[in-house]
């Protein structure tokens, strides 16, 4: 089949000698894929979770797990694994590319994919042939809007459902919002304090991990969190042979179990969307749209960084004063003078609603935001 005419594929001539020699077959086989990591935030009577967008493998290896949506990079369609990710998002899912899309890393560990271990037996020699390749992905951080119902999906049998999930259901111990979760969360803290003991090195990356108790948390290192559980044995993922089996799991494993690395993909989103809420207003607009009132920017950060907020301190920290002198500092936001009717016909005043500055939506804040957290 000949080369699509998107892809640019030169054959000039004359041919460079070391290309005639060149053969791929004397080195290790290697595979690509994209794998499209959406979430979005789904708001409910004034309650906002914040959702991801995966699919049900369909067949082995991993069948009936979760996963993202995503597939090997096409040689002679795709001219990236960006248009890959894209491309298997709406194949499995039915959803276009939101607006909001980057690169959010490579994944290439051993074994990450049990395809990679592929192969027969000889049946006369009864030797090995292997016919697997090493798998890497790279994974793209899409924001949405909102969950939109997933739509008609391709014909690949790969992915048996798609549907939005809570972030939380896949590690609820980074929902600190309420006492349940909090009480989750120290739990698995003392265990990894105790499963330390005696070893410096994993007492300090615990301590810090899980914020001495929760005292100091940092709702950032959610990678750092899950790769200690990892190493602890204390997830499914941790336990599983080169065929991608776990052996039996414990009854008391935190969070639904994800297909190949992807639960350690979502940590890395999820840590990374954190940070940007505070320093790259493009990416709270992705998710909320342009105008909100000053709740619900609250509820959509609270539920994003998995933490609460002090209310006063947060409007001071977004918001201008309503009246008196203007801050040094550009708020991120401004009053529309509009209002929002209360829902349901609820007593109180209509609350206002605002929009994010035009020149600070594109650009990346100066200064940080200083979000104030309440204390766990």
């Amino acid at each position: 089949m000949p080369p699509s005419p998107d892809v640019v594929t030169p054959v000039p001539e004359p041919v460079p000698e070391w290309a005639l020699r060149y053969d791929a077959a004397e080195f290790p086989r290697q595979a690509v894929t994209g794998d499209a990591v959406a979430l979005a935030l789904a708001w409910s009577g004034g309650a906002c979770a914040l959702q991801a967008l995966v699919v049900e493998r369909g067949q082995e290896p991993y069948a009936g797990l979760d996963a993202w949506p995503g597939g090997f990079l096409d040689w002679e369609e795709d001219r990236d694994a960006r248009e890959t990710a894209v491309r298997e998002l709406r194949e499995e899912t039915g959803a276009a590319a939101p607006a909001y899309v980057e690169a959010l890393g490579s994944y290439s560990r051993v074994g990450r994919d049990p395809r990679q271990y592929a192969g027969t037996r000889d049946a006369k020699t009864g030797e090995w042939v292997a016919r697997g390749a090493r798998v890497t992905t790279v994974a793209y951080l899409m924001l949405m809007r909102e969950p939109a119902a997933p739509g008609e999906r391709g014909t690949g049998d790969d992915a048996a459902e798609a549907r939005w999930t809570d972030v939380y259901a896949y590690l609820p111990w980074e929902d600190v919002r309420e006492e349940g979760g909090q009480g989750t969360a120290r739990a698995l803290a003392g265990e990894m304090e105790r499963w330390a003991a005696g070893d410096g090195g994993r007492r300090e990356r615990v301590g810090h991990a899980f914020g001495f108790g929760l005292s100091e948390w940092n709702e950032e290192r959610t990678a750092d969190r899950l790769a200690l559980l990892m190493e602890a044995g204390r997830v499914p993922e941790a336990r599983r042979d080169v065929w991608g089996r776990s052996s039996a799991a414990a009854d008391d494993a935190p969070g639904r179990e994800m297909a190949f690395d992807h639960r350690e993909i979502l940590a890395d989103a999820l840590g990374r969307l954190r940070g940007k809420i505070k320093y790259m207003p493009a990416a709270l607009v992705a998710l909320t749209g342009e105008e909100l009132t000053l709740d619900e920017l609250q509820a959509a950060c609270e539920a994003i960084a998995g933490r609460r907020l002090h209310r006063p301190n947060f409007r001071r920290a977004v918001a201008p004063p309503s009246g008196g002198a203007q801050p040094r500092t550009p708020r991120l936001v401004v009053g529309t003078g509009r209002h929002r009717p209360r829902q349901g016909g609820k007593p109180g005043a209509a609350p206002e609603i605002y929009r994010f500055r035009e020149d600070a939506v594109q650009a990346r804040l100066e200064t940080s935001l200083r979000l104030p957290w309440l204390p766990l």
